[in-house]
């Protein structure tokens, strides 16, 4: 397609944007929205320091890579000043010998190892003005990168979020006689997320004098508001005259290179703050004539309701 931004004047098309802006929108080759809720934009120009932002990289790194990272660091420095002792020579540390202590270089990794902690057993010391100008910068080096991974830990641990988990597709079922689009979600954590507001849109692309230009059409809810979100939402459009997607098929949907985006917008009652989740949903990720089936477990003897998260996306066909 050849796509191509058309300047207009501010108007109901203007308005309905999201906020992708008519380059975003029309330029684009991938999809607006990944299913994570990351867009596919590359800022470029920037300083380095900037395009890497390694504090907000830690914020936004699942725990795993984070504490990767750290590790990493911890030895990596280690190893850097490991490496300093043993140029300053094989007098630089006075105590046990390398040889009980698995070689020289682990003899010097592991005074690195009490210098950067802090621990300082006193079996092993520097010797000579060398040897203690590498010992203050380590700690030096050690006081910065202690206080900052313990700022980053608490940072991540204290930042609100929203651990929403969408139904990896959408479906069009039977809806008060007609058809639906529905969606579904659950909350993972057991905090409570209270006034829970969901906005559906609609993005299509159109031709326009040869041109494709793409357009976006707010999509309407059965219930658009929750108060309280203490198990699962399924978001519902039905499918009327009015709606935008009235009388177009799968294959319309496909060749309009549709995409459907869900925003989510809730406060979160542990940390009084408002949290956010995002999707989409392309055209081939929606099962036509389907339903969600039912997740919810019976009620046990101990009167609680509860629900199998793990079913969150198993349909079945409508009937």
């Amino acid at each position: 397609m050849n796509f191509k931004a058309i300047p207009t004047p501010r108007g109901p098309e203007e308005s309905n944007d999201p906020g992708f802006g008519a380059v975003v929108s029309t330029a684009s080759g991938r999809r607006l929205l990944n299913a994570d809720g990351s867009f596919n934009v590359r800022r470029d120009g920037l300083p380095w320091s900037e395009v890497v932002s390694l504090y907000h990289a830690a914020l936004v790194a699942s725990w795993p890579s984070f504490l990767v990272w750290v590790a990493l660091i911890y030895f990596g420095i280690n190893i850097l000043f490991a490496g300093a002792f043993l140029l300053a020579g094989a007098d630089a540390l006075s105590g046990p010998g390398a040889a009980s202590m698995g070689g020289p270089f682990a003899r010097a990794f592991f005074f690195s190892v009490e210098t950067f902690a802090t621990i300082g057993y006193g079996n092993l010391a520097p010797n000579g003005f060398i040897a203690h100008a590498i010992m203050t910068v380590e700690a030096l080096m050690g006081l910065i990168a202690q206080a900052l991974i313990t700022g980053l830990l608490f940072a991540r641990f204290a930042r609100p979020t929203a651990a929403v988990t969408f139904s990896k597709r959408a479906v069009v079922a039977p809806f008060q006689g007609g058809r639906a689009l529905m969606i579904r979600m659950a909350n993972r954590r057991k905090n409570e997320l209270i006034e829970l507001t969901a906005t559906l849109s609609y993005s299509f692309v159109e031709e326009v004098g040869g041109d494709s230009v793409r357009r976006y059409r707010p999509l309407p809810l059965d219930r658009a508001k929750v108060t309280f979100f203490p198990l699962a939402w399924t978001i519902v459009h039905p499918i009327t005259p009015q709606s935008p997607l009235f009388g177009l098929t799968p294959e319309q949907l496909e060749a309009r290179d549709a995409e459907f985006l869900l925003l989510l917008s809730g406060i979160d009652d542990a940390f009084a703050a408002t949290v956010h989740a995002r999707t989409s949903y392309k055209a081939s990720e929606l099962l036509w004539d389907s339903k969600f089936t039912n997740i919810f477990r019976p009620v046990g003897e101990d009167g609680v309701l509860s629900m199998d998260v793990s079913r969150l996306d198993e349909v079945q066909p409508a009937r």
